[in-house]
């Protein structure tokens, strides 16, 4: 029986088929998304070098290796771009609903990896919408698209609303390259973190729940802190959990490219219910420091 801890190799093979088709949907959808506004825009050759690089070298994409050659020598285009497009979206099954909200992810990162919306782009997000309707289940992609919605109206984006796009997409896939500087791929949403327990009697019984690829490895060590403070580890999110701990990066095997089921289901139940909370590993670790 192998052993099938976390981001280990045996389960690596068991993932390898639906990662693979996971990242070439995301990645298809941020070549759609650089390509929405009809141009390739200033702001957005960067990320999108930064994006292809990151695809040739850990995701074996050979259009991405193609876009950093055609880079190299001047040549990247954007018809290059949309040819390239057109040919990865024959070979995607549009009826399955994990590939059209990865798609979509990717869709969006590519948006906004300038951090600036035009009109264009956010029609773009709605008529995406429109011709997949199953994304709308998603919470935070559904707040993407009612937020677009509510922009295009006048026929206008203005400095405001390209701002509330942004922060929307934020909370699906995380921060644009134009915060970062680096790549969207690996990024976790970002969510408004709850408050840990003041003191150590209010920390007894409460139960916690990690996701996502920690800077503390192996996670169990963290884990293993958290439990000598009195509090219980689950492994999967239930009514019970009182805290899921978020990883600084997206873990290799997450259903989605930047997040799991796990996660998934918390961000539902936490939108139904106000609970469970989230807390960030950094939150965490500044926690433990103080208290052990």
């Amino acid at each position: 029986m192998p052993d099938l801890e976390h981001a280990g190799k045996d389960l690596a093979n068991i993932h390898r088929k639906p990662n693979d088709k996971k990242y070439f949907c995301y990645f298809t959808g941020f070549l759609e998304g650089v390509a929405a506004s009809g141009m390739i825009e200033d702001g957005e050759v960067s990320p999108l070098v930064q994006q292809c690089h990151e695809f040739a070298l850990n995701i074996s994409d050979p259009d991405a290796l193609d876009f950093v050659q055609d880079f190299e020598a001047g040549l990247l285009e954007h018809g290059s771009v949309v040819d390239a497009i057109h040919y990865r979206a024959q070979t995607i099954d549009k009826a399955c609903d994990k590939r059209s909200l990865n798609r979509f992810m990717g869709y969006c990162a590519g948006i906004a990896c300038d951090d600036l919306i035009q009109l264009k782009e956010a029609i773009g997000i709605v008529e995406y919408a429109e011709q997949n309707p199953s994304i709308l289940r998603d919470s935070s992609a559904a707040a993407i698209v009612f937020c677009c919605k509510d922009a295009v109206i006048d026929g206008v984006i203005n400095e405001e609303e390209s701002a509330e796009i942004c922060e929307a997409i934020t909370a699906l896939v995380g921060d644009s390259y134009a915060d970062t500087g680096i790549s969207a791929l690996g990024g976790v949403p970002v969510f408004s973190e709850g408050e840990l327990p003041c003191t150590l009697h209010e920390m007894k019984g409460q139960v916690f729940v990690f996701t996502g690829n920690f800077e503390v490895t192996p996670r169990r060590i963290i884990e293993d802190q958290v439990t000598a403070l009195n509090a219980k580890i689950a492994k999967s999110v239930t009514k019970k959990t009182d805290f899921v701990v978020v990883g600084a990066e997206a873990a290799r095997d997450w259903v989605f490219t930047h997040k799991g089921l796990k996660l998934n289901k918390a961000l539902k139940m936490h939108q139904d219910t106000g609970r469970p909370q989230f807390v960030s590993e950094a939150q965490l670790k500044k926690y433990l420091i103080l208290h052990h």
